[in-house]
C-alpha cells in the first residue's frame, strides 16, 4: 500500500463510507478508487477489494449485482457513531486546556459533568452488563483493593468507570466517560486527593458494582451518585488543606 498521506484504518473504513453514502445508487470499486485517490489515499486495487470484501463482511456495505455496492443502514449508524466520537476528540482539545490551569472551579464542574453521564451509564450498566464485563469489574476492583494499600490505583480506577460506561451499551455515553478521563494529571490527581484526605475510592467501587451484579439499576445510579458526590466534598477538603500548607510556606 502506497499513502500519499498517513492514515489509520479507521480513517480508510470512514473514507469509504462516507464516498459510499454520497454515492446515487451502487459505486464500482474502480470509481471508489478513483475517489479514494482524490482524497489523498493512493491503494492498490487488490488492497481496496479487500477493504470492501470486510465492511461487507461487518455488514456495513452490501455488494448489489455487478453494479457495485451501496451503505446499509447498520453502515450509515457506524458512520454516525465515528462522525460523533470524532466531533468528541475534537472538543477534548478545549477539555484538556480546562483542565491544564487546574482550577479547583474547572475540576469542580468537570465532577458536575461526571455526574450526570456515569450515573445513567452506572443505571444501564445494571441493566446490560454481561457477565463478562461484570468479571472485568471484579478483576480491576481486585487490583485496585490490592495496589491502595501502597499506592494509587490511578489506572485501576480510570479503566473501572470505562468498563461501566462500556457496559451500558450505549456508545455514546461510553465515549463521553473516555473523554472526560483522557487526562492524566485529572486521573492522578483525583486519586492521589482521596488518599491524602484518607478516603478509599476502592469502597465506593465496591457499592457501584453490587448495584450493577444484583441488576438494580436504581442501586447502581445512586451508588455512583454517592461516590461523584463525594469526590466533589474530598475536593474541596484537600483543596482547602493544599491553601494552607502553601499560606504557611509563605
Amino acid at each position: 500500500m502506497l499513502n500519499h498521506r498517513r492514515s489509520t484504518p479507521r480513517d480508510l473504513d470512514l473514507a469509504i463510507l462516507r464516498l459510499v453514502a454520497k454515492h446515487e445508487g451502487p459505486i464500482g470499486q474502480g470509481n471508489l478508487n478513483l475517489r479514494l485517490r482524490r482524497q489523498g489515499l493512493l491503494l492498490s486495487t487488490p488492497t481496496v477489494g479487500r477493504k470492501l470484501q470486510e465492511l461487507e463482511f461487518d455488514g456495513v456495505l452490501r455488494k448489489v449485482g455487478v453494479d457495485g455496492r451501496v451503505i446499509t443502514e447498520r453502515g450509515l449508524n457506524k458512520l454516525r457513531q465515528w462522525d460523533a466520537e470524532a466531533r468528541l476528540r475534537g472538543s477534548g482539545e478545549a477539555l484538556l486546556a480546562t483542565l491544564q490551569r487546574g482550577d479547583k472551579k474547572d475540576i469542580l464542574d468537570l465532577l458536575s459533568a461526571r455526574r450526570v453521564i456515569e450515573c445513567e451509564a452506572a443505571a444501564l450498566a445494571a441493566e446490560h452488563a454481561s457477565p463478562q464485563s461484570i468479571r472485568r469489574m471484579e478483576e480491576l476492583l481486585e487490583r485496585q483493593a490490592s495496589i491502595e494499600a501502597g499506592g494509587l490505583g490511578v489506572e485501576e480506577d480510570v479503566h473501572f468507570h470505562q468498563e461501566i460506561a462500556r457496559a451500558s451499551g450505549n456508545t455514546v455515553l461510553h465515549s463521553l466517560v473516555c473523554l472526560l478521563r483522557n487526562h492524566q494529571r485529572y486521573n492522578f490527581l483525583i486519586t492521589s486527593m482521596r488518599t491524602l484526605v484518607g478516603t478509599r475510592l476502592v469502597v465506593d467501587h465496591s457499592a457501584i458494582l453490587e448495584g450493577i451484579r444484583a441488576r438494580d439499576a436504581g442501586e447502581a445510579r445512586q451508588a455512583m451518585e454517592r461516590h461523584l458526590w463525594k469526590l466533589s466534598q474530598d475536593l474541596n477538603q484537600y483543596w482547602n488543606r493544599w491553601v494552607r500548607v502553601r499560606a504557611a510556606a509563605k
